[in-house]
């Protein structure tokens, strides 16, 4: 449960208002809320499953409350919800990080946001599931990307953030539909803040409210990127989370003309809300270098119908280079000024005096 700057509140009202959503949205009675508050060795889930024996509660279904009308991007908004009650449940009590590869963590989280998207999207599809032949890939429990439908999933997005206690982290979806990007949602978990798009349908973002998910007295916003034409006017967020980015000596001295010469860069340390911002207008570029497919998916799809440009690092559009996790998103008027300076910087832009790099 967000508090009105965005964090998770300590109080135990708060607290206990954050279980009691979570156990909304997992369908679960009042009276496994005990269970609800330990995450032991089996996980959330098995302790919901071994103390819930009441009848589960139901969503009211979200036709009629979305900003675009859409099953697959219903069901997406429902299974990322799961998952940011979750998230908000367990901020601050997640003391340790299992690290699957070097600066990357894993918690119980991570893996049990999963399971519930996963069970969601197959209980909501039923039979269609394999009938319209459906496929899941996330990330902690791999998959395919091959369907005429594929569910690209990310259950936490800014883990790091998560474990050490730092609110800004999310909720990644995106369904392919025969090869290309047609849903996405990022769901930016403490805030309640849910940004959705349908190809050819536009971008938006409402607050939830846990239940019916669209809180009744938030008007959801078509979101549309920045119209900054000049590069000292403009607000970038970068992404490096590899150390073997550090040896990028373009990137590398790009990021210290763009944080000499703008408004700023900032490094959040999450790339899915990242780059939702640039849909939303607060960034006017954002790029990531070396990640997943689950990192980035939701959020092409976000700023191209928001009226922004994504590519990867070398100007390619298809799905497949987006997929592969180095990518740059703007709001399309900086696009190429973007890479008339990566193609200028060099190692020489790391050891140069900062002044000699003014253009």
């Amino acid at each position: 449960m967000s508090d009105g700057n965005g964090g998770c509140g300590g109080a135990g009202g708060t607290e206990s208002e954050a279980r009691r959503r979570f156990l909304k949205l997992a369908g679960v009675t009042g009276t496994a809320a005990g269970a609800a508050g330990i995450m032991g060795s089996n996980g959330v889930l098995s302790a919901l499953a071994q103390e819930g024996d009441g009848e589960g509660v139901e969503i009211e279904d979200l036709q009629g409350q979305m900003p675009i009308e859409d099953r697959y991007l219903r069901i997406a908004v429902l299974a990322t919800a799961k998952a940011a009650q979750l998230h908000q449940n367990y901020f601050g009590e997640i003391g340790e990080a299992e690290e699957k590869d070097s600066q990357n963590l894993l918690t119980e989280v991570d893996t049990e946001a999963e399971t519930l998207i996963r069970e969601t999207i197959k209980e909501e599809l039923g039979d269609d599931f394999e009938d319209e032949n459906h496929a899941l890939y996330g990330e902690e429990q791999g998959g395919q990307l091959e369907g005429g439908y594929v569910w690209i999933i990310d259950p936490l997005d800014g883990t790091t953030n998560f474990s050490k206690g730092i609110p800004h982290f999310g909720v990644n979806i995106a369904v392919t539909k025969d090869g290309e990007l047609y849903a996405g949602v990022m769901y930016y978990s403490l805030r309640d803040e849910v940004y959705v798009a349908v190809r050819d349908e536009g971008a938006y973002k409402f607050r939830s409210d846990g239940y019916d998910l669209v809180a009744e007295d938030s008007a959801p916003t078509e979101l549309s990127v920045t119209d900054t034409e000049a590069v000292e006017d403009s607000f970038h967020g970068v992404g490096f989370y590899l150390k073997e980015t550090a040896n990028d000596f373009d990137y590398m001295g790009l990021w210290r003309y763009l944080f000499s010469y703008t408004q700023g860069t900032r490094l959040l340390g999450a790339a899915a809300p990242d780059l939702a911002f640039v849909a939303e207008g607060v960034f006017d570029t954002v790029s990531v270098k070396d990640l997943k497919p689950v990192d980035v998916a939701p959020e092409a799809l976000l700023v191209r119908e928001a009226g922004g440009t994504v590519t990867d690092f070398d100007g390619n559009t298809d799905l497949d280079s987006i997929l592969a996790g180095s990518v740059v998103a703007s709001n399309g008027k900086l696009h190429d000024d973007f890479f008339d300076l990566l193609e200028d910087s060099g190692k020489d832009w790391l050891t140069r005096p900062i002044d000699t790099l003014e253009r």
